[in-house]
């Protein structure tokens, strides 16, 4: 498929694009406003020009490792955009599946739909779970041992907002029954001062006592702030919910919005089977966008915890009502090199200085089978009022945890009583490009994750992310006047492992690997929104679930973004070793020094760099007045990710003092350096 795509020289300047949807990309500006742009969907509004053709089937059939089968179609793609609905649920080898269902050409876009599988790639579908209501918004999936469920929101347009109501169905013969419920309210006692959207569902079981527990955590569009609702009775499939539960007070506690959007996500909820949990957002504490706050004066995670399956919930951290990621984090990634300090635009002569790191707003946690919460949360640099979502490969997604046991006072960083964190994946090729609509990808690209039930150490990252493909420019001695094309753009579903509990993570597997087949084109096999399963993944799979544009039938809605369009629902799996056992490796496509871990450290730390291309490699430590210290690596080396470890001597093995060092790597034009201290 065609696509021109423009570098963009300012925040103020902005180019023309091609037509139809699929081909309208363009890199976005360098900087953009940090405040979070809810994608709302339009009203249904089908194009004229829709010929009701349909694109092809794509099922990347060739990849190593995935299985995937298409489920059904929806009449937009808008169920599954953010990062806190849980569409696919995995439980006891049972598979279900909740997603905005195709209705018919005429058929209304809210239509809730769900489809069962015993394997993963058979599948029956379940119509019509909202009958009589038909604008179902943001679905969900759950399930226990004897039954699955259908989590979603209503727009009811009722009240002064959008009248967001929630609602819950089961399959009443159990798995596999196909007789699902009628709706039954969420909220028994909603009214339409009320308007609940996006919820975040999850069930957890103590198994000592033999209970059910159900809860899900929704944002209030019209109130601010978010609420919990919490199963306080269950009976063969039927739970009754509690009154609302506030458990972030956007309000009193946080920077809100306006009409123009807000500083506070949607809230993200997990309870492990011993009932330790957390609800969890990103935003600003009151005053931290103006430095005033006694918490937290970055953009970062602030959370409560549950004990007690969600019937209550607690913080505390420094005299506040929340736990958070301290700013010593944030502020340790920017000043410890993690992060570039400044950046240059050669084509606008404009060099810009980041001030402090923000965290995106769609992210993911899961509490692991100590109680301990994980965070993969996107971060990039801003400054000046605004975030710079393309400009390094350090834009992307960090993995952050810390103990349960000293949340409310946190040891030293990189620690084992501190918080803690480690790079899991650039987004910068994803982040650097606009939609057709006008919007940017640093809020559409989200990082969904998934822990092994067979142990904690292993986990995995799944992501809808850009793979723009070589570019064809017919200027190349002009690199500012932004006339490249990139005939093979493409949106692929990515899983990233670690198999050390996060500490480091494995080179992104591009699991669906379709570019765009025809660049003359109108059509292109665009993998988007993708999710991990929250349960059943396993040492080596973990199991997924995307969507993908149709783009030859055209926009449901009238505006041109991938989600505005007839999607196509599929699910499945990736077995990684599957890959390693064919002799396939996963080689990094681009050089990279990441963060040394850990860091501080005493006594030694370990470097992972990447090689993209064979030859000569260097890393050197120096000291701060840039005096050699040691070389530790100064030989030839295939394309790979390495691991080296720097023991705290110098070239003559002689310990060197505490304080801040600087390690660099050479390779091929590939030059990087960060900081490391070393603490005695």
């Amino acid at each position: 498929m065609k696509r021109l795509v423009h570098l963009v020289f300012g925040f103020f300047f902005l180019v023309q694009f091609l037509y139809p949807a699929a081909d309208a990309i363009r890199k976005a500006p360098v900087k953009q406003r940090p405040i979070y742009i809810p994608r709302l969907e339009p009203a249904q509004q089908p194009q004229g020009t829709i010929t009701h053709r349909s694109s092809p089937v794509v099922r990347p059939v060739n990849r190593l490792g995935l299985t995937i089968s298409l489920v059904d179609s929806s009449k937009n793609g808008y169920g599954m955009i953010v990062a806190p609905t849980r569409p696919l649920e995995v439980h006891d080898g049972n598979f279900f599946f909740v997603y905005r269902q195709w209705a018919g050409d005429q058929g209304t876009s809210g239509q809730i739909g769900a489809a069962y599988s015993s394997d993963a790639q058979n599948w029956s579908v379940y119509t019509n779970l909202n009958p009589g209501m038909g604008i179902g918004r943001y679905p969900s999936a759950l399930g226990n041992l004897d039954y699955p469920y259908a989590i979603w929101n209503e727009y009811t347009g009722q009240g002064a907002g959008y009248g967001g109501r929630p609602y819950y169905s089961y399959d009443e013969f159990g798995w596999d029954g196909n007789s699902m419920s009628a709706a039954y309210d969420i909220d028994v006692a909603w009214a339409d001062s009320k308007d609940l959207w996006v919820g975040s569902p999850d069930h957890s079981y103590d198994a000592v006592n033999g209970q059910d527990y159900f809860n899900v955590v929704y944002a209030d569009w019209t109130r601010s702030n978010s609420y919990a609702f919490h199963s306080e009775a269950y009976q063969d499939g039927y739970v009754v919910f509690g009154n609302e539960i506030e458990v972030i007070d956007v309000v009193n506690d946080m920077v809100g919005g306006d009409a123009s959007g807000s500083y506070t996500s949607s809230p993200v909820l997990d309870i492990n089977d011993d009932g330790i949990g957390y609800v969890a957002v990103t935003t600003y504490f009151l005053g931290g966008d103006q430095g005033t706050s006694p918490y937290s004066n970055r953009h970062t995670i602030a959370f409560k915890q549950t004990t007690d399956y969600g019937a209550t919930w607690s913080g505390g951290q420094n005299g506040s009502n929340y736990y958070y990621l301290p700013d010593i984090v944030l502020n340790f990634m920017l000043a410890s090199g993690d992060f570039p300090s400044t950046w240059y635009d050669a084509c606008s002569d404009t060099t810009y200085t980041f001030e402090e790191l923000f965290a995106t707003y769609d992210f993911d946690m899961r509490v692991d089978s100590q109680g301990n919460p994980h965070f993969i949360v996107g971060i990039l640099p801003a400054g000046g009022g605004f975030v710079y979502p393309g400009i390094s490969p350090a834009n992307g997604f960090y993995h952050f945890w810390i103990d349960k046991d000293y949340l409310a006072n946190p040891g030293p960083m990189n620690t084992p009583t501190g918080w803690n964190y480690s790079f899991v994946a650039s987004a910068q090729e994803s982040w650097m490009w606009s939609t057709p609509s006008g919007g940017s990808y640093w809020q559409v690209t989200f990082p969904s994750l998934a822990i092994s039930e067979e142990g904690d150490d292993v986990m995995y990252v799944v992501s809808s992310m850009v793979v723009p493909g070589p570019a064809d420019d017919p200027t190349p001695s002009d690199t500012c006047n932004a006339d490249e094309t990139y005939p093979e753009w493409s949106e692929d579903v990515f899983v990233i492992r670690s198999t050390d509990g996060g500490v480091t993570w494995e080179v992104p597997y591009n699991a669906t690997n379709t570019p765009d087949p025809d660049p003359n084109d109108d059509d292109s096999p665009e993998e988007i929104s993708a999710h991990a399963a929250a349960q059943g993944a396993t040492s080596t799979r973990v199991y997924l679930c995307y969507q993908m544009p149709d783009w030859l039938y055209g926009s449901t809605t009238g505006d041109p973004d991938g989600p505005d369009y007839k999607n196509r629902v599929y699910a499945g799996w990736v077995d990684l070793d599957l890959v390693r056992a064919n002799d396939v490796q996963l080689l990094p496509d681009a050089y990279a020094l990441k963060p040394a871990y850990p860091n501080p450290f005493n006594p030694s730390t370990n470097i992972v760099y990447q090689v993209a291309q064979e030859g000569p490699v260097k890393i050197q430590v120096f000291d701060l007045l840039g005096q050699q210290v040691t070389t530790l690596v100064d030989q030839v080396q295939a394309p790979n990710e390495y691991t080296v470890t720097w023991d705290g001597l110098d070239a003559q093995g002689r310990p060197v003092p505490s304080g801040v060092y600087l390690y660099r790597m050479d390779s091929n034009g590939y030059s990087q350096m960060r900081k490391m201290m070393l603490l005695k």
